[in-house]
């Protein structure tokens, strides 16, 4: 460009340079051999301080107990510190107002902030969660009326498998917001069925019944002991409530043995199994 063809845009383009560097605390002017030499000094001095403390930090992480995504996240933010840090060093050695820099990015990680409120949100919930360890990859949990085997622990998102084999992706937030309910974490479950009986069947007959179909099913455990109770006096029948304990990864497998063992003890004790229905009597 011309400077005698366009006099006011060069006038004013110069202006607007001088003015954001004054704003910047730079003086192009004083930019010196001396200077840049500094700059490039404490840029080496940075970069082998980071790599050390990198190392550092890594191995401390390595032999701590935080999870891999946790441990990563922690990383990643131990080295952008570090980075912003090499920054305003390096500013400094050239002549930038630090404070201004500040300022700056002060106001930029504030408008970031505000735009991605969400994201902060699981992003916290995240850290939460990996750090309260209410689940953990393998176990089978229900939140939020979602019921999933946890394979993976994110910082923003969780994912879950469905027992039909359906892969969820919850957010961190809305399972830090909610009650977890964790099927797996003891190594023992009990198992609850509920069973009618008409009234014309004694209930030591049912009862006896449902202790011996109890004693056959397989992975019982018999420390705690089985239980069979009469539950409740239904309108229709006699509700009775079968309790068998066994381990966690074998609740459905027992879960089925039972409700397909109760109709045959049932047959063979001579007791016919209710269901609801009204009696009337007609006078």
């Amino acid at each position: 460009m011309n400077d005698n063809l366009y006099p006011s845009a060069v006038s004013d383009a110069k202006q607007s340079a001088e003015t954001v560097t004054e704003q910047l605390g730079l003086n192009i002017k004083l930019l010196t051999w001396d200077r840049l030499f500094a700059a490039v000094i404490s840029l080496i001095v940075c970069v082998i301080a980071i790599h050390l403390i990198m190392r550092v930090l890594r191995r401390v992480v390595n032999r701590s107990r935080l999870s891999e995504a946790l441990g990563r996240f922690l990383l990643r933010l131990c080295r952008i510190a570090l980075d912003f840090v090499t920054i305003l060093i390096v500013a400094g050695s050239l002549g930038f107002d630090v404070t201004a820099l500040l300022a700056v990015f002060s106001l930029l990680g504030l408008a970031l902030t505000l735009s991605i409120q969400n994201s902060l949100s699981n992003l916290m919930s995240g850290i939460v969660i990996l750090v309260t360890k209410p689940f953990t990859v393998g176990e089978y949990i229900e939140s939020g009326g979602v019921a999933g085997t946890v394979r993976d622990i994110g910082l923003f998102y969780t994912q879950m498998t469905t027992l039909d084999n359906k892969a969820i992706y919850v957010p961190n937030s809305e399972l830090s917001a909610t009650k977890i309910i964790n099927y797996t974490r003891e190594p023992n479950r009990r198992v609850d069925l509920i069973f009618g009986a008409g009234y014309d069947c004694p209930t030591e007959t049912v009862l006896a019944a449902l202790r011996r179909m109890v004693q056959t099913i397989p992975c019982a455990l018999t420390d705690p002991a089985p239980e069979v109770h009469v539950e409740n006096y239904a309108a229709s029948n006699i509700e009775y409530v079968v309790r068998v304990w066994c381990k966690h990864e074998d609740y459905w497998n027992v879960y089925y043995a039972v409700k397909e063992a109760v109709p045959a003890a049932f047959a063979e004790a001579g007791v016919q199994m209710s269901y609801e229905h009204m009696n009337v009597h007609m006078v």
